[in-house]
């Protein structure tokens, strides 16, 4: 056999090994491919996690104790109370949101009488509930007040639901409200109600998210897809009107409070979410999320305070109690925290912790 022949057919055998190996090698990996499970889904936290933050706790804790009497013995609120006195020409049933607010920092500060007392302002604003059809017939802006008050209603019962049994004595009085809550959000979806109700939250993106977690956790609540369904059509309207540089427009602009207000309420629609069925949604919700707090982050000063200028809405237009709108601190505050617990992102909580300093907290 001539010399140069077996280095040839040895290189040629290690050249067929080495093809062998890589078929074998690509043939493994397509296997495993066609068998490895697909990334399992991380399950919402529950939304009484999300509030027991202990930057929230503490300022929950710090304005129960300036506010100590915001209550009329019957559950009226201030502004309640003014406009029976005739002091205010107008009511609005989110006046009564307060007590949704006392329910969250009695469950978090593990104080019964301040949710016995959130329940009583509660059950006060249900009495002037229409039983004919879900509505609050007496509330000036109904449609977009019964929203804003079912929101913050079913965040602080589905809170109240998680901590149980701790607080299994102010069961009997939250389940009561649970078919109030059912009747005002299906008044929502009412098809003499809708249409308009729409239309006029169509120049704001926030009011998208605030019907989303409304509509969503009165559908938890209640155990109603109807609720669960036209939850879903809002938060995919949110997400389609996000822009990409993460901007929410309000009302022809963007807004630096009310940006915020889209990653508050839908962090609280986020957590009736279920992985399987909602994979894809809590998905795009996170990217939401991030890209609303990244916007907003871009407008922090140095002091953890937020630059205002340009904003379409805030020190241009008053509250209900007629005070001009400023930064809501709190609510943006609760928005960086919710997404960090959301996302895993420790930068938002960090940026939250900033702003809370700014706000001598």
């Amino acid at each position: 056999m001539p010399k140069g022949l077996i280095p040839s057919l040895r290189s040629a055998h290690r050249g067929c090994l080495l093809l062998l190996a890589g078929t074998i090698s690509f043939a493994v990996a397509q296997a495993q491919n066609a068998v490895a499970p697909v990334p399992a889904c991380t399950p919402a936290p529950p939304l009484l996690q999300m509030i027991r933050d202990p930057l929230l706790v503490r300022a929950l804790d710090k304005r129960m104790q300036a506010h100590p009497a915001w209550l009329a013995p019957d559950g009226a609120t201030t502004l309640s109370q003014e406009w029976l006195d005739g002091k205010r020409k107008d009511w609005f049933i989110e006046n009564q949101r307060e007590g949704a607010d006392m329910i969250a920092a009695g469950v978090v500060l593990k104080d019964h009488a301040l949710v016995g007392r959130g329940l009583l302002a509660l059950e006060w604003g249900f009495k002037r509930q229409s039983n004919i059809d879900g509505g609050f017939p007496e509330s000036g802006d109904a449609f977009h007040s019964v929203s804003v008050y079912l929101v913050d209603v079913t965040s602080a019962l589905l809170a109240l639901r998680e901590a149980q049994p701790e607080f299994r004595k102010e069961l009997p009085r939250m389940n009561a409200l649970v078919p109030h809550v059912e009747a005002a959000a299906l008044w929502l979806l009412r098809p003499e109600v809708l249409p308009l109700g729409r239309e006029r939250d169509n120049p704001f993106t926030h009011r998208k998210w605030i019907l989303a977690a409304a509509l969503g956790n009165a559908g938890r609540l209640a155990g109603n897809p109807q609720l669960t369904a036209a939850a879903e059509e809002f938060a995919r309207e949110g997400l389609a009107l996000q822009m990409e540089d993460g901007e929410n427009p309000e009302r022809g602009g963007f807004d630096v409070s009310y940006q915020m207000v889209d990653a508050l309420q839908g962090a609280r629609y986020y957590t009736s979410l279920q992985c399987g069925r909602d994979a894809q949604l809590m998905r795009e919700i996170r990217a939401m999320l991030s890209r609303t707090c990244a916007w907003e982050r871009l407008r922090l000063l140095p002091d953890g305070s937020v630059d205002t200028t340009g904003s379409t809405r805030i020190l241009k237009e008053k509250t209900r109690g007629g005070v001009i709108k400023k930064v809501n601190y709190p609510e943006v505050i609760q928005a960086y925290v919710y997404t960090s617990e959301i996302t895993g992102d420790p930068h938002d909580h960090q940026i939250a912790e900033r702003m809370a300093a700014s706000q001598g907290w």
